[in-house]
Parts: C-alpha cells; structure tokens; sequence
C-alpha cells in the first residue's frame, strides 16, 4: 500500500473522518491529497498523523503493509529494557498497547504475569495472585517457546495462593519439574514440600524446618523457642506473608500442647488476621 492507502485504511479502522483525522495537526484538505497520494507531506506532517493514529512512523514510509510488525520494532527495545530492570507491569502495558501479540511477546507476558503473581504470593495477596497466574498460563499456551519451567512453577505457587494453609493438598509434587538450577524457586519447593533433608541456604527455611521436625517428635518447648526466634529476626526476602502463617500455626500449635493458652489465643489471632488479608 501507498503511504496514502495507509492512512486512508487505519483512519476507517478507527471511525474516523477526515477531520477528525487532521484535528489541530494539520487541514482536512491536506489529508484528502495525501490520501488520494496527490501531495507529498513533509515528515513532520506524517509524524503528527502517525500518532493521531497511535501509528509507528516507520509503518507509514516503509514498503510493508503490516502496522503490528512496525509497532512490535518500534517498541521492543523499550519491553526488553523494562523486563531487564523487573519492571513486569511496564512489560504489560506496552505489550498491551499494540493490541495484537506473537510467539515472542506471548512468552514475554507469559514470564512477566508469572513474575507478578509470584510476587503477589510472597506479599500474602492471594486472589490477585490467582489472576496473575491465570494470565501467565493464557499467554503460555499461545506461545510456541517452551514454558515448561513457567508453567511448573506456576502450579507450585498457585497451590499456596489456592490453599495457604495447606498447599499439598493442591500440589502435585510429582508433576513439578525439578530439572531447575538452584535458585530461590528450588529452595521454595523443597520447603513447601517440607524436605527436612535438604542444604538451604535460607536460614529461615532451615530453621522452620528444624522447628517442625522438633514438632513431630513432640519437643514443642524447644520448637516455640525457634519459632518465636524466627518470628523476631524477620529476615527479609525470606520472611515472606507463606512463611509468616506457618510459623504463627506452628507457634499456636505448640503452645497449644504446652497448654499456654494465651498466647495460643494470640498467634491464633495473627494467623486469622493474615488470612483475612490474603483476600485482597
């Protein structure tokens, strides 16, 4: 297509007249020659009515007739430097704005929803959790790149975010992919899945472990003892909202049986109020 059978096209695209078109940027008339290709307007001119169109200006003077392709270009540097810096809802949102998506930008909201879901888990946002991770898993499966670490991951998360106070139940481990490098997600996992056996490098996931394991041998005396330590230390980027309800369960649970009823009565009170927050 001509320059002028382009804008000519996007402009019925939209519902737009002539005028509507030229707005304050340039006449009607002037827009009717460039449409029917009998002026020859300045870049300027194409400028102000490629963004009238929210158009990149590359589509309209290259011989190309697909706008997403020339939108995508144009815009891909920007989405790969804000995916860089963990800007996940800036990735979105320009994504978003070229109304059209492919194999690439499909994998990219697959990773960034992923990303702010597991981030909302951390924080104890469990329904917004939920919707993050649905998104992720949309865009996974309308993509051809490979998703199975995303999609692993997302089932371990999404266990936490459907069922807080017991994840197994929605989890089946046997299913998650372990083939992962070591990272905070592995640790997470073996965590979750409560390996006792395992090398973490996070000291409280070692020691809510320990802790449990006391629990499970009826030491409830020396198992509060740990809890209450990990409760004041508060750790950050470990002592996450999943983390913090166990341990205020486990702090009920043991001072339950050492019947100290006050202050199960007060971690009661905690694990109830974080729950209530997990709502939102």
């Amino acid at each position: 297509m001509t320059i002028g059978e382009k804008i000519k096209s996007e402009r019925k695209k939209r519902g737009l007249t002539q005028s509507e078109l030229a707005g304050d940027a340039v006449t009607r008339n002037m827009i009717s020659l460039i449409e029917k290709d009998a002026a020859n307007p300045s870049l300027d001119t194409l400028r102000k009515i490629a963004d009238r169109l929210d158009l990149p200006l590359s589509y309209l003077i290259s011989d190309g007739d697909d706008a997403f392709y020339y939108a995508k270009r144009d815009a891909m540097d920007g989405i790969k430097a804000a995916y860089r810096a963990k800007s996940y809802t800036t990735v979105i949102s320009r994504i978003e704005k070229l109304e059209k998506t492919d194999d690439e930008l499909a994998y990219l909201l697959t990773e960034a929803y992923f990303e702010l879901g597991k981030k909302a888990v951390t924080s104890g946002s469990l329904v917004s959790a939920i919707k993050y991770f649905r998104k992720s898993i949309d865009n996974a499966a309308a993509t051809v790149y490979s998703t199975e670490r995303i999609t692993a991951l997302t089932r371990m998360y999404l266990a936490v975010a459907y069922n807080v106070q017991a994840p197994l139940l929605e989890f089946d481990k046997d299913a998650y992919s372990a083939s992962l490098s070591e990272s905070y997600d592995l640790e997470f996992y073996n965590y979750l899945t409560l390996n006792f056996d395992y090398d973490y490098k996070s000291s409280v996931f070692a020691l809510h472990l320990k802790a449990k394991k006391l629990i499970k041998e009826k030491d409830y005396t020396l198992a509060a003892d740990i809890l209450s330590g990990i409760e004041l230390s508060k750790r950050s980027g470990e002592y996450n909202a999943y983390v913090i309800f166990g341990i205020y369960s486990d702090l009920e649970l043991c001072y339950k049986q050492l019947c100290d009823f006050e202050k199960a009565y007060k971690y009661s009170s905690k694990r109830l109020s974080l729950l209530e927050g997990f709502k939102s």
